[in-house]
């Protein structure tokens, strides 16, 4: 959803209303895809996009400066194909449930049912490494 309401932008209204993180964040913080994740994820997903645009202005000017360093005009971003499509999701340490870490060697996505294997060895103490020349 996002990608489509920057790209929408871009698209109708030109480069100069490129929609940025806090802008695209605003719009869609209360929508329920939104909400399907823990916040940080969200966040993360939104992050990634805020930095694919800019990549693609600056591959614009560069081509407009030397075309013959491209072999075609730079392109922007695309969606991904609905069933084969893959999304990069980024779950920050406190989107992951840190007892079944802690017990059970695996991780736990909030909000979400999925489990992983970790190999992660978790202790659930800090401990300090003394290293001493002898």
């Amino acid at each position: 959803m996002a990608k489509y309401i920057v790209r929408q932008e871009f698209i109708n209204k030109g480069k100069g209303n490129y929609l940025n993180y806090n802008k695209v964040q605003k719009l869609l913080q209360s929508g329920a895809d939104y909400q399907a994740i823990p916040a940080k994820a969200s966040q993360q997903v939104l992050i990634i996009l805020d930095e694919n645009w800019p990549s693609f202005f600056q591959a614009i000017r560069a081509y407009n400066e030397c075309p013959s360093k491209f072999k075609s005009c730079p392109k922007w971003p695309l969606y991904k194909d609905k069933k084969k499509g893959r999304n990069i999701l980024v779950y920050t340490k406190q989107g992951i449930s840190k007892p079944q870490l802690v017990k059970n060697q695996k991780i736990l996505l909030s909000k979400s049912e999925l489990f992983f294997d970790s190999k992660i060895n978790y202790d659930s103490h800090r401990t300090s490494n003394n290293c001493s020349s002898g």
